[in-house]
């Protein structure tokens, strides 16, 4: 992760780093920092990649995300709608107890399938191939 300094109001700012994995038919996105504006953007594009190349089978890592926008759920959801489009899902991992709120108060915690570890939603995919 990269820090920049915001010099208007003299903080620094965590840069969001995303990182792609490919394991077989899945396609792990490992996060870390904030899912600000900027990460929004960063996740959106790197989602869209994952379908337009047609690996619709995504398992999301957030255990070293700090903050999580509204945007950045809405991306989430709108994701997952178009890998279930392409006959693919979209499986959260590392969710914290903020998260898990947010994704409850926002209403669609009962969308994801969340799992412990990127090696159990790994695994999910791969039994059902």
């Amino acid at each position: 992760m990269r820090q920049r300094q915001n010099k208007e109001e003299g903080i620094s700012v965590v840069q969001m780093k995303l990182e792609r994995i490919e394991q077989g038919s899945v396609t792990v996105m490992r996060l870390a920092g904030d899912l600000d504006d900027e990460g929004v953007k960063m996740l959106r594009l790197a989602l869209l990649r994952c379908i337009k190349d047609r690996r619709c089978n995504v398992v999301v890592n957030l255990a070293q995300v700090g903050m999580v926008s509204y945007m950045a759920l809405g991306v989430l959801v709108e994701r997952l709608r178009q890998c279930r489009m392409c006959n693919g899902d979209l499986k959260l991992v590392g969710i914290n107890l903020a998260m898990e709120q947010m994704f409850r108060q926002a209403g669609v915690s009962a969308l994801f399938e969340v799992y412990e570890s990127e090696a159990n939603a790994v695994h999910v995919y791969q039994e059902a191939a």
